[in-house]
């Protein structure tokens, strides 16, 4: 699929398809244009130690935690852009992971957990649908020693969030290394701050007029004042007394959210600098239309990228 679907009727449950020219439409370059990634450098016992960007955009970049001063126990965290995607098609994703590592050679006969799911009540929102996320603990091996392992992933704010973490088997056990991953990714998800803009964020258009009406067919929000009407916020539009007022940019975001148009994650271009915080780290991605209208998709994502995943 191209560009998922048209933002004017974009929906949480809608699965509308896009029409050719939307279809054009790149993913990297177009729906998402520019991306920042907040995230902790610290994690309980864990410390971010490395930080590597793929040359491919569409891989986005790793960050790997280390555990206090024991060089042999870290965790690797990968983030890259996803698009809207749904459960499903993270559940795959993660399943198809699982399924890779039990048919890989050597790996024939190990033990290989089932792939769990779980939920993280996103700090902050409590209006916020809880993340999803995969996990699962097997057993691999490598150069002739075995190796416990487990593995988690996500979507959250249009990205991917996967995590790996492995020990090998004579120390550990599957079972104890994905409760341990399981807790520092929730940690990790909840702590993490995703903005992205780009066409993603298209809200509805503000046009000038002498009296907008609050009881028109299709009206959402009424940003008045001694009881007059100052700006009215319909799913396709906005009309405003002043186009460039307050009032009109307030009932712009209002109509917007209201009318399920808003995509968690997308934000206006000005709000693309977030202050750092103390304790914080920033990854900055800005991305380019690629060539022959790619949508920037490859094979080790297994995703279509696009708006929709």
């Amino acid at each position: 699929m191209g560009l998922a679907f048209g933002l004017a009727a974009l929906s949480a449950s809608s699965h509308a398809p896009a029409d050719d020219t939307q279809a054009e439409r790149p993913f990297l370059g177009g729906f998402l244009q520019e991306s920042r990634i907040l995230y902790p450098l610290t994690i309980g016992q864990w410390t971010a130690r490395d930080e590597h960007r793929y040359e491919q955009a569409e891989a986005g970049a790793s960050v790997r935690y280390q555990h206090g001063d024991l060089r042999d126990r870290w965790i690797d965290v990968y983030f890259y852009p996803a698009g809207i995607v749904p459960d499903e098609h993270v559940r795959a994703m993660a399943q198809g992971t699982v399924d890779g590592i039990r048919a890989s050679p050597g790996n024939e006969g190990l033990p290989a957990g089932e792939l769990e799911t779980s939920h993280i009540a996103l700090s902050g929102d409590k209006d916020r649908r809880p993340a999803t996320l995969y996990s699962a603990g097997f057993v691999l091996a490598r150069d002739g020693t075995r190796y416990a392992s487990a593995m988690t992933l996500l979507a959250k704010d249009l990205y991917y969030i996967k995590g790996r973490y492995s020990g090998e088997a004579a120390s550990h056990t599957p079972e104890s290394l994905h409760a341990e991953l399981k807790d520092f990714s929730t940690r990790l998800v909840r702590e993490t701050r995703l903005y992205s803009t780009g066409e993603c964020w298209m809200p509805p258009p503000i046009v000038q007029v002498a009296a907008p009406d609050p009881k028109a067919t299709g009206a959402l929000v009424n940003i008045g004042s001694e009881g007059a009407a100052r700006a009215v916020g319909f799913a396709d539009r906005v009309e405003a007394v002043d186009a460039g007022s307050s009032e009109a940019v307030i009932a712009q975001f209002l109509a917007y959210s209201t009318s399920g148009r808003w995509i968690a994650g997308c934000n206006p271009p000005e709000d693309m600098t977030p202050a750092v915080p103390d304790g914080m780290r920033e990854l900055r991605f800005e991305y380019r239309a690629p060539p022959e209208r790619s949508d920037g998709s490859t094979p080790r994502l297994r995703s279509p990228r696009a708006g929709v995943g």
